[in-house]
């Protein structure tokens, strides 16, 4: 089932990377429409506001903002489904990732017969999910010769699943320091800072954040994804990478150790020497 299982996230991924590319067309195309339907008024809101304030007229510039707010609220609800969009992206990559990586752990554990690991983490009524242990073990079961923390993916897993844990619950804003940020937004430009949170034990609570940000790469910061939807093409393309890597790992693995292609398909238990 593991080598099934991750032909199945790799046609998942494949799959995903065209529906990211239509909606990256189909929202360039919808902001562009109504970028031009606001600056073809835009000089007039600008000139009737300044000829309102000049007058002292501020029942009228109350109207015109209102508005020019109506003019500009599809943008903004355009850039709200952006950031939707790169939020569910995000989570769905996350979840097809740790899913190979604990589908391949139950496989190893079902060929070696390891009734300890089938009890303690595969039994009935347990919901086994944590891709950062799954890992660890799958690199003690192959003897390190599987060690999925040794690809340059790994980091951006681990940053990646903190996010999706804060934004599956609904909350658009997470905690991440200064430097992850920088550093997953050089492959990944997909994070963007809201503001530097307030470390101070005795005022934090009053103010979470502070009013004039450090910027040191050691100081963490409430971040949110961005209304770019662009980022989502390396965000698959990684994943897409780390799973065709794993994927010939494994099947090296078996053809090193004279497992068979079925067994690497059927988790069927094998006979170690």
């Amino acid at each position: 089932m593991s080598l099934m299982r991750m032909n199945h996230v790799q046609n998942e991924l494949k799959k995903l990377a065209g529906v990211i590319n239509k909606l990256i067309e189909n929202y360039d195309l919808n902001f562009r429409e109504y970028d031009q339907t606001y600056s073809s008024v835009e000089s007039s809101f600008k000139d009737r506001k300044i000829l309102a304030e000049k007058n002292k007229d501020f029942d009228l510039l109350h109207e015109i903002h209102i508005e020019e707010n109506n003019y500009t609220a599809t943008q903004k609800n355009l850039n709200s489904l952006a950031q939707f969009q790169n939020e569910l992206m995000l989570v769905k990559h996350v979840a097809l990732i740790e899913n190979m990586i604990v589908s391949l752990f139950w496989c190893l554990t079902r060929m070696f017969q390891h009734s300890e690991y089938e009890k303690k983490y595969f039994s009935e009524g347990i919901n086994f999910s944590d891709s950062l242990e799954a890992a660890s073990k799958i690199c003690e079961m192959t003897n390190r010769v599987i060690n999925l923390k040794k690809h340059k993916f790994w980091y951006f897993h681990e940053t990646m699943k903190s996010i999706r844990n804060v934004i599956a619950h609904g909350d658009p804003l997470f905690v991440m320091s200064y430097r992850r940020v920088n550093k997953f937004n050089e492959k990944i430009d997909l994070i963007q800072f809201n503001s530097e949170k307030n470390e101070c034990v005795y005022t934090n609570r009053m103010h979470p954040s502070k009013i004039h940000p450090t910027f040191d790469s050691k100081s963490n910061w409430y971040c949110n994804l961005k209304n770019d939807l662009n980022g989502l093409v390396k965000l698959n393309e990684i994943c897409l990478e780390f799973v065709e890597e794993v994927k010939a790992s494994y099947m090296k693995y078996g053809e090193s150790n004279g497992i068979s292609i079925h067994n690497l398909y059927g988790c069927l238990p094998i006979h170690q020497k």
